[in-house]
């Protein structure tokens, strides 16, 4: 069975991959890049349960994951350009100080206390105890899917909890508002 999904999913990269790569470079007009993209959108396929979740064609699939994919790092070097070009300008910035740290701490605490025990655990593990998801695993006694389930719930309800204070901060300090 894995060797014929194996096989299917060898036929569909080598019928797929120079199409989409052209497809990719018209965004970047880099090849590195644009192989980057189609290989990121391959892993992510091959990663899927790719023959049950397709309910269209591969190749509208895959044209339309490189689309996204494109999309999402463009906009992603879009902000970190914006990022550089203000700390290019204001080389030390002085408003982020001890009190903001403090209050994000703080928010991160309370975003914290309102996860499942379990989840809290997990991700206080990785992330403050710099553990990696295999040895969590093992000193919890679970799987590395129930952690890697838990880390995505933590790190989505945080992205939701802290999003508002986050931003809020990110404007102060680029804006003085």
């Amino acid at each position: 069975m894995l060797l014929h999904k194996e096989k299917k999913f060898e036929e569909v990269f080598r019928a797929h991959f120079r199409e989409l790569h052209n497809y990719a470079y018209r965004f970047f007009e880099d090849t590195n890049i644009a192989e980057e993209v189609v290989q990121q959108v391959f892993l992510k396929f091959w990663e899927r349960d790719w023959e049950k979740v397709i309910h269209t064609s591969a190749k509208a699939y895959l044209y339309r994951s490189v689309y996204n994919e494109s999309l999402n790092l463009l906009k992603r070097n879009s902000l970190k350009k914006q990022y550089e070009t203000y700390q290019s300008q204001h080389a030390s910035i002085e408003t982020y100080n001890d009190d903001s740290d403090s209050e994000l701490r703080k928010q991160l605490q309370v975003a914290l206390s309102h996860l499942p025990e379990k989840c809290r655990t997990v991700f206080e593990m990785s992330r403050f105890q710099e553990l990696k998801n295999q040895e969590i695993a093992s000193e919890l006694n679970l799987s590395l899917k129930t952690v890697e389930g838990h880390m995505t719930k933590a790190l989505r309800h945080l992205r939701i909890y802290l999003f508002d204070y986050l931003t809020g901060l990110v404007l102060t300090l680029m804006y003085g508002l």
